[in-house]
């Protein structure tokens, strides 16, 4: 059976997502290649968020009923199609890897230092399984109210730490020139460039007065450009562009300096975020490989396919990653091209299926005249 989310649950569901990536896996990507100018980075990344949404809406709006895999065999053809989707599921077995690495790494350097790395793994692939296993639609309604409480208790950390907030660690901007501006952009790039995730899902309407995709697409554009800077900013004004470019998780320190009258640490906060979030993704990130996988090679039975997923996701983030160090370099060297699929695929099938609609209709047209 196949299962659609309505527009306004897919802004709750990638508002879950993207988080993760921002906040836990990007900051320190962000600073080491943007320093003090990532935040305006992000505020310049905007158009081509907007410009991602508007894309999204538009191979939405001409093939409603597909995902983008069958979306690349109907553009571009049977082959072509087939090996653009190579690239396509391969970007979301990334995805996978280091989110799984992300997890397992942090509650090890926050939590749990001496808990074995695959003990952390299974537990939470348990949970990942069992998310997989109610489905995307229960996922994204598990996504509603979560989103919500972390927004008011997001502000209320904001507001927690407003003393010890420095703002004059926010300049100079562009003491190093337009590099690193542009280094970071192209990071936000691609943390935009998940958004790709819509076409993989059954989206509909709540009913005949919902807004539109692209509507919600704009407003999801916000919302991450909103929380991405808020973290960015705050933690560069906490602790400032040296400190910060020495700390392994900088969104986990500013929690920690919280308190809340008998809440003396708020590290469960973080933690608690962190872990639902990664659920929500890798559990998303699975299904819909799972589906891009099938879809390839058109089969229909789902769960050796799972099998096989996790396997590779379990291999690759153990012994593919040795250290929190290797991770860096790897995500550094990699993450922001990831913006050259993400974000150019879809573009070019837009182009190509824009122009297979206009021959076609020029076709039917010609055919009524000579009748």
């Amino acid at each position: 059976m196949k299962e659609y989310i309505s527009y306004r649950q897919s802004v709750f569901l990638l508002s879950m997502i993207l988080p993760v990536t921002g906040h836990m896996v990007l900051l320190e990507q962000m600073f080491a290649l943007s320093g003090r100018d990532a935040w305006i980075a992000i505020i310049f990344t905007m158009p081509i968020g907007f410009l991602l949404g508007f894309v999204l809406f538009r191979l939405h709006t001409l093939h409603p009923s597909k995902t983008l895999v069958e979306m690349l065999e109907h553009g571009f053809g049977r082959i072509i199609g087939k090996v653009l989707t190579v690239g396509l599921l391969g970007y979301f077995l990334y995805m996978l890897v280091i989110t799984l690495y992300a997890l397992f790494d942090f509650i090890q350097s926050v939590f749990l230092p001496e808990t074995p790395e695959l003990a952390i793994i299974i537990a939470f692939y348990i949970v990942v399984l069992y998310g997989i296993r109610v489905g995307i639609e229960s996922i994204t309604r598990m996504s509603e109210p979560l989103l919500l409480i972390i927004i008011f208790t997001g502000g209320a950390i904001g507001v927690a730490t407003l003393p010890d907030k420095d703002y004059r660690n926010l300049f100079p901007l562009f003491e190093h020139g337009t590099v690193p501006l542009l280094s970071g952009i192209l990071l936000t790039t691609a943390l935009f460039g998940e958004f790709i995730i819509l076409l993989m899902l059954k989206l509909k309407k709540d009913y005949a007065a919902s807004k539109s995709l692209l509507l919600t697409n704009s407003v999801l554009v916000l919302l991450i450009t909103i929380m991405f800077i808020g973290t960015v900013t705050s933690t560069l004004m906490i602790f400032g562009l040296e400190q910060v470019k020495n700390l392994e998780y900088p969104a986990q320190s500013v929690v920690r300096m919280v308190k809340f009258g008998f809440i003396e640490r708020y590290d469960i906060y973080g933690i608690a975020v962190m872990v639902l979030g990664c659920v929500i993704r890798m559990s998303t990130f699975q299904i819909i490989l799972n589906l891009g996988i099938r879809q390839w090679l058109g089969i229909k039975h789902k769960w050796w396919v799972h099998a096989l997923i996790m396997v590779l996701v379990f291999v690759l983030a153990l012994k593919g990653i040795e250290t929190h160090r290797r991770y860096d370099e790897i995500l550094l060297k990699t993450y922001p091209l990831t913006a050259i699929l993400s974000v150019g695929l879809p573009v070019i099938t837009l182009i190509v299926l824009e122009v297979k609609y206009k021959i076609h209709n020029a076709s039917i047209e010609k055919t009524r005249k000579s009748e």
